[in-house]
C-alpha cells in the first residue's frame, strides 16, 4: 500500500468519525439542553393554568419501571387518564397491576394540581382502567 493510499484512507475515516460524532451530538443533544428542558416541565403552575399545564404536572407522576404507561384525552370539561398497553412491562408486570399504579400516582398529581389552581374536582374510575 502506497503512503499516499494511507494518508487518504485515513483522512477519510477521519472525516466519517467527525461527521458521526457531530451527528450523534446533534441528535442526543447537550446536558445544558437536557438540563433547560427538565427545569421547564417543573416550572411553576401559572396562575392561568390550562388543562396542558395540568397534564404537564400530572405526567411527574412516580410511575413503575419509568414506563409513563398513560395516555391524556383533554375535553371541554374533562381530563381523562387512559393506560398505554404498548408500555406495559409483562416480564416484570404480567398483570399489569403495576401499570394501574402508575396511573392512580398520575390521577393524584393532576387532582393536586387542579386543586392548586382552584379547580378541585372528582376523580372517577373506569372498568377499563382509565381514570376520568
Amino acid at each position: 500500500m502506497k503512503r499516499r493510499q494511507w494518508v487518504v484512507g485515513a483522512g477519510s475515516l477521519a472525516l466519517l468519525a467527525g461527521t458521526g460524532a457531530l451527528g450523534w451530538r446533534a441528535r442526543v443533544g447537550t446536558s445544558a439542553g437536557y438540563a433547560a428542558y427538565a427545569e421547564g416541565l417543573r416550572a411553576p403552575l401559572p396562575a392561568d393554568a390550562d388543562a396542558l399545564d395540568l397534564v404537564r404536572y400530572a405526567t411527574l407522576a412516580a410511575n413503575s419501571h419509568n414506563t409513563q404507561p398513560w395516555r391524556f384525552r383533554v375535553g371541554a370539561q374533562a381530563i381523562d387518564i387512559l393506560p398505554d398497553p404498548s408500555r406495559a412491562t409483562p416480564a416484570v408486570d404480567p398483570d399489569d397491576h403495576h401499570l394501574f399504579v402508575s396511573l392512580g400516582c398520575a390521577a393524584e398529581n393532576l387532582a393536586i394540581a387542579a386543586a392548586a389552581t382552584g379547580r378541585p374536582g372528582e376523580l372517577e374510575t373506569q372498568d377499563d382502567g382509565s381514570v376520568h
